[in-house]
């Protein structure tokens, strides 16, 4: 018997050694191919790239990781608290692993079945994301159960927090807590509350389950969760969790990050990627200063966008967009108000049913009493050919723009006055003559057409009909609009108290133009650029009519010719006939009968008066006696660079060019005759101050 147990007691010590020799084994051959934590001492995460104007506004901010590094020093206590609580609790208990952590995980997860709950502390989660691999295997286990026991006895608790705070994924495309904070709120850090702070520190463990903008009810269940962890762990008071609790948080609503000036900037990004490479671009936070004023260029715009809705409008009416029965306009109404209250609302909250609740919200009843108001207003008028105003307590009048597109409904058209009343989302506007009087039958064709103007709205649209209107006005009245108002028949009317108390929109008639314009406008004694407008809409179309786009110059192109000619030897006071005659082209081989554009000739004319009246004749005259040759010798002395052809049409602008080279020979006239380059971009520097770029 005693001889058993010695063999017993002999076979299970060297099994205890066999499996102690085989632990240590094991770790010392994981530990030979661990990595090297000191470069966690040297963190460069990937960060967001910013374009700027020379004014500071941001054009562009773009890259592969949304994120802001912040000291822990100025992450607030809450926020930490938080974390801890959700995460770790004994975090600045334990050396890198919580034993008692993992067992506690080991047995909830045994008897749910699942994994319901991790053992992994914060020190383990750096190792993880800063230093191995997302799989989940053993081996991995091990390895970040190793590290996170180097890492504390490397780094100090705060700088493992740092390195936590600033490398989490927190949805949404944040990573970690600063932008994360001013992703779902809107605010820095310091500001966030009790709440917000549980909210976010929740998203950790499945940012794409427990979000507020896919599943709310998770999201507040993990929030109160997290604010348990806290309240436990006396890192807030009962009260301050029952307020938490009851918050309801404003949640900040996700809108597309268009670029700003976004043909200009989308040409200076595309200059840096050339340079620094797009991967490098998008992960070491570059720092671009541009040429741009952010005030000219929202002008420029703005002047682009005006220039082709008069343009477009010469071409005709392209007609209305839809028309409604009198059953269909309640639902488009209401439909357009709802869609503008989401679109101006920059946040929401989650209502008790966890509905959203947006900063403009919708109130269908509300909505109906006004458009009811309006109605029981009209049976007051005597006459059929006025229509009641807007209420001036209808808080969506804030929320209209002017000079923004907007569709509306027809509610009346008025011949008498001129007059075409339409309704905004509820909100009852009117178009006057001078704002409706363009339209005529779209025709677009090449010969000189003259329309007449349109005087009888009834003619344009009917009642139903969809229109696409600019507000030029947020407040208006019948008598200032109405067509030549005989004022003192109106005083003596019936309607005089009725229509004249109602306020009306300022309406125009407009339409979506199919026309492009382009604009750029540089400082000609430096080259840099301005403003650039590339065309009507970056969304919609990406190609650079500023500067990639060949056009004829046409008689643009006229004032270089004439600087030649004075080079030649020309004076502004000498004389060159205006008359008709057949030319030969610069080879002899044409046979050519140029005209004016207006089809006269106007005889002996001094060279100055040629050039103010752009006439073509004379243009040419001076060509051919200067000599294509000695022109071409000219232009490439002033920097001209377009391919043209070797012949006297020239003279007309008849070849390609773009508009930023336009503009930039165009600045050898203000500047005495120095050739300049178009200049972009200031300065490109990394997120170590080196410079790439420095024009």
């Amino acid at each position: 018997m005693k001889n058993i147990l010695v063999k017993s007691f002999l076979i299970v010590l060297f099994v205890g050694v066999l499996g102690l020799i085989s632990g240590i084994g094991t770790l010392m051959y994981f530990s030979l191919s661990l990595p090297k934590i000191s470069s966690l001492a040297d963190y460069n995460p990937p960060l967001r790239s910013k374009i700027l104007s020379k004014d500071g506004v941001v054009l562009a901010d773009i890259g592969k990781e949304n994120r802001e590094i912040v000291q822990i020093k100025d992450i607030p206590p809450r926020i930490i608290d938080a974390f801890l609580s959700a995460e770790d609790s004994g975090f600045y208990e334990h050396t890198g692993v919580d034993y008692l952590g993992v067992m506690r995980a080991l047995i909830a997860n045994l008897k749910a079945g699942r994994v319901v709950q991790g053992g992994s502390t914060i020190t383990q989660q750096v190792a993880k994301s800063l230093l191995l691999t997302r799989e989940r295997s053993i081996t991995r286990k091990i390895k970040d159960f190793l590290l996170a026991q180097k890492i504390e006895k490397k780094f100090s608790k705060e700088e493992i927090l740092f390195l936590y705070l600033n490398q989490v994924y927190l949805g949404g495309g944040y990573y970690g807590v600063k932008s994360a904070i001013r992703g779902y709120f809107e605010k820095e850090l310091e500001e966030a509350t009790v709440a917000e702070s549980a909210l976010v520190a929740g998203l950790l463990v499945a940012p794409g389950k427990y979000s507020p903008y896919i599943n709310p009810i998770y999201a507040k269940k993990r929030q109160r969760y997290v604010l348990g962890r806290m309240f436990a762990n006396n890192k807030i008071t009962k009260e301050e969790y029952e307020n938490a609790v009851n918050e309801k948080i404003k949640y900040r609503l996700r809108k597309p990050n268009e670029f700003k000036a976004g043909y200009f900037t989308d040409w200076v990004r595309r200059a840096v990627v050339d340079v620094v490479g797009e991967e490098v671009f998008l992960r070491d936070g570059y720092v671009v200063q541009t040429t741009l004023d952010y005030e000219l260029q929202l002008a420029a715009e703005k002047e682009v966008r005006k220039g082709v809705a008069e343009i477009d409008k010469r071409q005709g009416y392209k007609g209305v967009v839809d028309s409604l029965s009198p059953d269909k306009v309640f639902d488009f109404l209401k439909k357009q108000r709802k869609e503008l209250y989401e679109e101006k609302s920059n946040y929401f909250v989650l209502s008790d049913e966890n509905e959203r609740v947006y900063e403009y919200q919708f109130d269908e009843e509300k909505f109906g009493a006004i458009l009811d108001a309006q109605e029981q207003e009209n049976k007051l008028f005597f006459s059929k050919n006025y229509q009641a105003g807007y209420s001036a307590d209808d808080e969506m009048l804030n929320l209209l723009e002017e000079d923004v597109l907007y569709k509306a409904v027809v509610l009346k058209a008025d011949n008498k006055n001129r007059l075409i009343y339409a309704s905004v989302a509820g909100a009852v506007g009117v178009i006057p003559y001078r704002f409706f009087r363009w339209v005529h039958d779209r025709e677009i064709s090449e010969d000189l057409k003259y329309w007449g103007y349109t005087k009888n709205p009834k003619s344009i649209v009917k009642t139903g009909d969809v229109i696409e209107v600019s507000i030029k006005k947020l407040q208006t009245s019948f008598a200032k609009e109405a067509f030549k108002l005989d004022k003192e028949a109106h005083s003596n009317g019936k309607d005089f108290n009725q229509i004249d108390k109602q306020k009306y929109l300022l309406l125009s008639l407009e339409q979506t133009v199919d026309v492009q314009g382009a604009l750029v406008s540089l400082n000609p004694f430096t080259g840099e650029v301005v403003s650039l407008v590339g065309g009507t809409d970056f969304v919609k179309s990406k190609f650079n009519r500023a500067l990639q786009s060949k056009r004829q110059p046409g008689s643009s192109f006229k004032p270089f010719l004439y600087a030649a000619g004075l080079e030649k030897g020309y004076l502004p006071n000498s004389i060159i006939l205006d008359s008709p005659e057949a030319l030969s082209g610069g080879d002899n081989s044409l046979n050519w009968k140029p005209r004016n554009y207006d089809n006269k000739f106007r005889g002996p004319m001094t060279f100055r008066n040629s050039l103010e009246l752009s006439r073509n004749i004379p243009t040419i005259k001076i060509t051919q006696d200067v000599g294509i040759s000695n022109l071409f010798s000219f232009l490439d002395r002033i920097g001209f660079k377009s391919e043209m052809p070797n012949d006297l049409s020239i003279s007309l602008g008849s070849f390609g060019v773009t508009l930023i080279e336009m503009v930039n020979d165009y600045s050898i006239f203000p500047n005495g005759g120095r050739i300049i380059s178009p200049k972009f971009i200031t300065s490109v520097v990394d997120r170590n101050g080196k410079e790439y770029i420095n024009e």
